[in-house]
């Protein structure tokens, strides 16, 4: 009998070969022959699933926005029944919520892999449509997740009177954004857990 394939599988292991590529020599080299180099697939294995490399790059895309995604939700559904609860203090609920929004931070070697992939995304998203849309989608998605965490800090009456909550989400996903391109790319100059402390710190500033 011929041997069966889970398709789910087999395009998972492509998208997994397409991130090594990427973090060790960029995505310029991502080709059919690179991948199928990578993973001891045929090329003609590959076609199966996929026409060329454009469409395993987008993808790998939207492979890496869903796990992503899938852990947020997961914390979040964690932490919020805790938040809301109302029986833990301000600073555990401080020290939740750094937890948290540190999922996006490149704190282990999974997420400093991911970071990596995701900031070479973005580049190539800069000038090519086919990844714009996936990546603004996901972009998106942030904000509207740190406008739910600065919400829930307003609601439970620890967010500093005065703020502008939209105003705020902004700024600390950009906040998000900068540290984890500087930790990522430049560990030597911003250390993982620096970065946590920076968003700790902003936080802290926020409070009542």
């Amino acid at each position: 009998m011929p041997k069966f394939v889970d398709p789910v599988q087999r395009r998972e292991l492509i998208a997994d070969a397409l991130f090594s590529i990427v973090l060790r020599q960029g995505l310029s080299k991502v080709s059919l022959r690179t991948i199928a180099d990578k993973t001891g697939l045929a090329i003609g294995s590959i076609r199966h699933y996929f026409s060329g490399a454009d469409g395993i790059v987008r993808f790998a895309l939207e492979t890496l926005v869903e796990r992503v995604g899938a852990r947020l939700e997961t914390r979040l559904a964690d932490m919020l029944p805790k938040l809301d609860s109302g029986s833990i203090d301000h600073d555990q609920a401080k020290e939740l919520t750094v937890d948290f929004l540190s999922e996006l931070l490149p704190l282990d070697e999974t997420r400093q892999r991911e970071s990596v992939v995701w900031l070479a995304f973005e580049e190539e998203a800069r000038t090519t449509p086919e990844l714009a849309d996936v990546f603004e989608t996901a972009v998106r998605g942030t904000r509207d997740l740190m406008a739910r965490v600065v919400e829930n800090m307003s609601a439970r009456g620890v967010l500093r009177a005065g703020l502008d909550a939209q105003a705020e989400a902004e700024t600390l996903a950009a906040l998000i954004d900068g540290l984890t391109l500087r930790s990522a790319l430049h560990p030597e100059v911003l250390a993982s857990e620096r970065a946590r402390a920076l968003l700790a710190a902003h936080l802290e500033r926020l409070r009542a």
